[in-house]
């Protein structure tokens, strides 16, 4: 069975596991397994178990998404909701 992760194929066993499929692609992509987020074409996020049971065919189309946490530092946010806690504060005293 052969399947399409951002348009680089991989064939596998029609009864493999996620986690090989993920595996595969940490050997040929050199992303950390962990960070790998697959996608279907219908929008469902694809979890544990084999790949059948997720409904995947032969020849679908996966899209590989990385799941990195964001966010600003910790400092820059300190600041800014200082700047914007001063900001609402005037703006309060300007309307009364």
């Amino acid at each position: 069975m052969q399947i399409l992760v951002n348009d680089t194929a991989y064939t596998v066993e029609a009864d493999a596991s996620v986690d090989s499929l993920k595996l595969m692609i940490e050997n040929k992509e050199f992303v950390p397994g962990h960070l790998i987020r697959l996608v279907n074409a219908d929008s469902d996020e694809i979890e544990g178990g084999s790949l059948a049971a997720n409904g995947i065919c032969d020849d679908d189309s996966l899209t590989l998404t990385l799941d990195v946490n964001g966010g600003m530092r910790r400092k820059w946010r300190k600041k800014r909701m200082r700047r914007l806690r001063r900001k609402r504060r005037k703006m309060r005293q300007r309307a009364r």
